[in-house]
């Protein structure tokens, strides 16, 4: 019963987040070019997915990063809930925990080291991949 709970906590810590980043870049859209859009006989739903969705390309980009990479540095949920063990069976246990564990309750430095590169190489990976279907037309652009 601890993955729910953990993402139940997760999806209120990141959605707050989320929703301000969202609300900001569709504040960003100018009026002038919805009102064109509306004036040429554009509908709500034409105007969302031709106008808005492009223009907030980048504060998606920068959201959907920032999850990932947030996800991936999981710590302090499951540790809170499950008081440092990982949870009966280890279900609960991240990467950031195991890190956590291998480098201050066994002490083996040169490991955690190598765990904490690999989370880099990991996290490295997912922001390459998420330039590659976000990053390549900028602000607006189609």
């Amino acid at each position: 019963m601890i993955k729910p709970s953990i993402a139940i906590m997760v999806f209120w810590k990141y959605t707050g987040f989320n929703i301000v980043l969202y609300t900001t870049g569709l504040m960003t859209i100018p009026k002038e070019i919805l009102e064109a859009a509306r004036m040429d006989g554009a509908n709500a739903w034409r105007r969302f997915w031709s106008i808005s969705l492009p223009m907030i390309r980048p504060f998606i980009f920068f959201a959907v990063t920032m999850t990932i990479i947030g996800n991936l540095q999981l710590f302090e949920e499951p540790f809170v809930l499950t008081r440092g063990t990982g949870g009966t069976g280890q279900s609960g246990l991240t990467i950031s925990m195991y890190l956590y564990k291998v480098g201050w309750e066994w002490l083996e430095m040169g490991t955690a080291s190598a765990i904490s590169w690999l989370l880099f190489t990991l996290i490295a990976a997912c922001t390459a991949v998420q330039f590659f279907f976000f990053g390549k037309k900028g602000l607006g652009e189609q």
